[in-house]
């Protein structure tokens, strides 16, 4: 059997071929990860947004997710990798034509969604972040504004200059999200300081560009920045190699536990638990208990949360560790409600911690 890493890695280099060609790879890859001589595993293919895999972020924390639902039911997912959103909708058909089940990541696929699922009515879709009514669909969206206010407030409790940035991929509500939270946080670590921190935030304008990452990294580390919350996907990955290569700067990495990436230098990583819902949609869909319907999911269903700071507590004053342990639990008791878009963050008041 030829090596299912093989498959894989090779899915995201046809995608751009005729449909014809694509379709025809769809089924040879199926038959050489199914034999015929097995009790037919689940066909399941990942669409990944234009970052693709390895973003060390929302990407590669989904696919976590599917691979462990792989091992544990016994198939071997596929995934294909758009190179741009023009391509979305195509390569939507071909993996719903060639599976039983297709996983989606990301709100840039909605609208292709929208257009697509309808036509396969007996594939089962699972997607993150986004609303999609379908009775055979099943989308996932995760209060990243709890998220970022974690971010926010072991930011602006850490900074010595008292100006902390944030470097965004594209402006679409979840990133939206994680930026007004961000910002709530930092305003309640000014509150809790008793003095204003400065935020600032540059946009790339995609999550799959290192390159301008690393440039408006820099250019906030020229502003006085000392602390940068990343929230950019594969475009974040240049935004950690400027602040490794900055003394006195620090990066807040997203979505996956990064602190050992770079110990110290990143004080803490904000957890989106895509993976397990991922997990949790595919197990259910295997086992008939498929339930089609938009899900919201946070900090108090265990899907939102920090890392431990492994490598950074030590950094902080014992008062600002109980501060960020005190946030965490209001947000889990659903006491603390933070805001979700830009225009609600004045409005925002901030909690004695």
């Amino acid at each position: 059997m030829k090596n299912p890493e093989h498959v894989r890695t090779h899915a995201c280099r046809f995608f751009s071929c005729p449909a014809s060609y694509l379709a025809a790879w769809l089924f040879a890859a199926a038959l050489l990860l199914h034999p015929a001589a097995n009790a037919a595993p689940a066909r399941v293919i990942v669409l990944t947004d234009a970052a693709g895999l390895g973003d060390k972020g929302f990407n590669d924390v989904c696919w976590q997710g599917v691979l462990k639902a792989g091992k544990d039911f016994g198939f071997e997912p596929l995934f294909l990798q758009s190179r741009e959103q023009a391509d979305y909708a195509s390569n939507l058909t071909l993996a719903a034509g060639n599976s039983d089940i297709v996983v989606t990541l990301g709100y840039l696929f909605t609208d292709s969604l929208k257009q697509v699922a309808p036509h396969f009515p007996k594939t089962r879709f699972i997607h993150i972040e986004g609303d999609i009514q379908s009775d055979n669909l099943a989308c996932y969206d995760f209060r990243s504004e709890e998220g970022g206010f974690l971010a926010g407030l072991v930011a602006g409790l850490f900074t010595k200059k008292n100006k902390v940035g944030v470097v965004s991929g594209m402006d679409i509500p979840p990133v939206e999200a994680y930026v007004s939270g961000f910002r709530a946080g930092v305003k309640t670590a000014g509150k809790a300081k008793g003095s204003t921190v400065e935020v600032n935030i540059a946009s790339a304008g995609s999550f799959n560009d290192p390159v301008k990452g690393k440039s408006l990294a820099k250019t906030l580390i020229d502003k006085g920045v000392d602390v940068i919350f990343r929230v950019a996907g594969n475009t974040g990955v240049g935004v950690s190699e400027a602040v490794r290569s900055a003394g006195g700067v620090f990066l807040i990495a997203e979505d996956l536990d990064q602190d050992a990436e770079m110990p110290g230098k990143i004080l803490a990583s904000t957890l989106k638990r895509m993976d397990v819902a991922i997990y949790n949609a595919i197990r259910d869909t295997l086992e008939s208990r498929f339930k089609a319907g938009h899900f919201w999911l946070g900090a108090a269903e265990g899907a939102i949360d920090l890392s431990e700071m492994k490598y950074s507590a030590e950094m902080f004053a014992p008062a600002d560790i109980e501060r960020v342990k005190k946030a965490k639990t209001l947000l889990r008791s659903g006491e603390l409600k933070i805001p979700r878009r830009p225009a609600e963050v004045d409005g925002f008041a901030a909690p004695e911690l």
